[in-house]
């Protein structure tokens, strides 16, 4: 006799004759049972987020570029990444819903690791150029297809409810991994001198990403993707225009990104003259804001839980914009050295905390909403708009930071995205009021 239909079993897992079954409630616990190996994989990722966030260029390689360019042609080799990103980024995100995650992400991890590796081999802006492009494209890849893969993997057992907990867990793997990196390489670049070898020596844990990436079991979601890339593209641009929670919750991505961004790349020569050359040391304060960024991303479970997607969103708005007044009060030089080197340091604290919390937060409020189907291409969509804004207003960053000083070129970018990005954040929680009030109103309609 076959075990009694789910009707039949009550709350303790007991049949009414009397005897055991297992405790199955309902569908998706069966579903769980049947795919045992769900950990498995998780864990996988882990090892792979490990891997390709064991970034020991992220302290130096700005100031490498800096090295054969000022701030303003600096910027203008950094565009070259923007502007593939835009042309490449939708399609990448694409051709994932289309072919898959894994095809999606090994490439990606490929592609990223050459382009990071020959930035660190040339010396002229048209090959840094050249170098960012591939580098670039390798990125779009992997922005659209990570969390991607990672929430149809969970869907597939019927666990999409642990994504924001899993997802946080991949934050703290990823960024403690890069905090060890940032640390490796400043008794690299402390003991060489060549601000290009982090660059060159991440072929390392790169080519060990790739190999992980191609261990990856593609996720056995239902996808139904449409009949060409130009149609899938298509559908992923109407799915965002169709809501309007994904429509402000874009806008806040990209105005946020921009800033957090553009002081990251000019952080490096920030925290360069406040350490005076001592490169250990910045290494060694770039991995302290890993840890700050580790812990801030996992955290991103229990903030969902506890304030919701507003509240997340809302903390992240009054964490990213203050610290570039302080910036640009060290900038005008108030302060004694040591004064400068705690206030300086403490500011970009802020920015890691932040950049801990977005992703996370963003790609869990994204996933929620839309099929697997479109969901890489929806992801891309909002990376589409956060390059447009960057590869428009680096330069100007750059071309203003010629006239004044850095900090208060920053904080001129702070001050002109700080409202609509307040604006958005309260059209995001408007709209996500509205349809929590629909969706509890239906079943009174239906009566």
């Amino acid at each position: 006799m076959g075990p009694p239909a789910r009707a039949e079993v009550d709350v303790d897992g007991k049949a009414p004759d009397g005897g055991k079954v297992k405790r199955i409630r309902g569908l998706r616990a069966a579903r769980n049972v049947a795919t045992p190996l769900v950990d498995d994989r998780v864990r996988r990722y882990y090892l792979f987020q490990a891997c390709i966030g064991f970034q020991l260029w992220l302290p130096f390689w700005a100031l490498w570029l800096l090295q054969h360019a000022n701030y303003f042609q600096a910027t203008l080799v950094d565009v070259a990444f923007w502007i593939v990103s835009l042309l490449m980024t939708v399609p990448a995100g694409a051709l994932a819903d289309r072919f898959g995650r894994k095809p999606a992400l090994t490439i990606g991890t490929a592609v990223f690791t050459i382009g990071t590796v020959l930035f660190g081999f040339v010396q002229s802006l048209p090959l840094f150029a050249l170098a960012n492009g591939i580098w670039a494209l390798g990125a779009a890849f992997l922005w659209s297809s990570a969390s991607a893969y990672l929430f149809d993997t969970l869907a597939e057992a019927g666990q999409e409810a642990r994504y924001p907990m899993i997802v946080s867990r991949a934050a703290l793997v990823t960024f403690l991994a890069s905090a060890a990196a940032c640390a490796v390489a400043g008794a690299l670049v402390q003991t060489t001198q060549a601000f290009n070898l982090p660059l060159l020596v991440y072929a390392i844990p790169g080519a060990a990403a790739v190999a992980v990436a191609l261990g990856f079991l593609e996720p056995g979601v239902h996808r139904a993707p449409s009949a060409n890339l130009v149609a899938q593209i298509r559908g992923g641009v109407t799915t965002v225009r169709a809501s309007r929670p994904i429509l402000f919750l874009i806008m806040f991505l990209v105005l946020v990104s921009l800033v957090v961004y553009v002081s990251s790349f000019f952080r490096p020569r920030f925290i360069g003259d406040l350490v005076q050359g001592n490169y250990a040391l910045m290494g060694l304060v770039y991995a302290g804001f890993y840890v700050v960024a580790a812990w801030a991303g996992r955290s991103v479970g229990r903030i969902l839980t506890r304030v919701g997607e507003p509240g997340a969103l809302i903390l992240i708005l009054c964490l990213v914009f203050p610290p570039f007044a302080v910036m640009y009060l060290v900038g005008l030089g108030l302060f004694s050295p040591v004064a400068a080197l705690i206030l300086g340091v403490v500011a970009q604290v802020f920015f890691y905390v932040v950049w801990g919390l977005q992703n996370p937060v963003a790609t869990t409020i994204i996933n929620r909403r839309v099929d697997s189907h479109q969901r890489a291409t929806v992801l891309s969509v909002s990376t589409f708009f956060t390059t447009l804004s960057l590869a428009f207003f680096e330069p100007l960053v750059g071309l203003l930071s010629l006239q004044v000083e850095i900090g208060g070129a920053l904080a001129v970018l702070a001050a002109i995205s700080v409202v609509p990005a307040a604006y958005a954040l309260v059209g995001f929680h408007r709209s996500t009021s509205r349809r929590a009030m629909r969706a509890a109103a239906a079943p009174d309609q239906g009566r």
